[in-house]
């Protein structure tokens, strides 16, 4: 808990219900109370998705919640990808 409000990673969430998650279902009917009306990008990728990415372990979706009536207010994705360097055209001082 920060300041007000909880932090949660939607893999909690994506579970088959049997192991204390609520399940897909679920997750996209919260995600569907969600509302951004300054950048209708934000709320389509959330929507529309987080989901897919989260299960192609792409990205990982954090939802972020008020403490007080527990309201989705926000949410922040962290890209999973690899980055490959080819070590050979550095020296060694560089790698």
């Amino acid at each position: 808990m920060l300041n007000g409000v909880t932090v949660i990673n939607i893999r909690e969430y994506l579970s088959d219900g049997n192991d204390g998650g609520l399940g897909e279902d679920e997750l996209s009917e919260i995600l569907s109370e969600f509302s951004c009306t300054k950048n209708p990008d934000v709320e389509r990728f959330l929507k529309n998705s987080s989901i897919d990415f989260t299960k192609k372990n792409q990205s990982v979706t954090y939802l972020v919640f008020l403490n007080a009536d527990a309201s989705l207010v926000g949410y922040f994705t962290l890209a999973i990808k690899p980055i490959c360097v080819n070590a050979e055209v550095f020296s060694n001082n560089v790698k």
